[in-house]
């Protein structure tokens, strides 16, 4: 599996959730304690957060069931551990 796949599929379920809300991301980023820009990229996959709290705040807020919690948390370390390895270039992905 790609880096990009673990990624994906860790945003997609962040955006699925988003979903839940009707917020939009300026409003769910308040909520949140976190900036508008952050949550867009974890969303959409071009960052993954180092730390699980925010994560976990965004599965409280939207009401994940038990089961999607540990979802989230199991793509939620693929997609970290995709992020850390190097890319053919050799540098790690940021």
């Amino acid at each position: 599996m790609s880096t990009g796949d673990d990624v994906e599929r860790f945003a997609a379920l962040l955006r699925r959730l988003k979903d839940r809300t009707d917020r939009s991301y300026g409003s769910l980023a308040r909520r949140l304690n976190m900036n508008t820009s952050t949550l867009h990229r974890y969303c959409a996959g071009d960052a993954v957060p180092q730390d699980y709290a925010p994560v976990e705040r965004l599965a409280a807020f939207c009401g994940a069931r038990p089961e999607e919690r540990l979802e989230l948390h199991r793509l939620w370390l693929l997609a970290v551990t995709a992020r850390q390895r190097p890319r053919a270039g050799g540098a790690p992905v940021e």
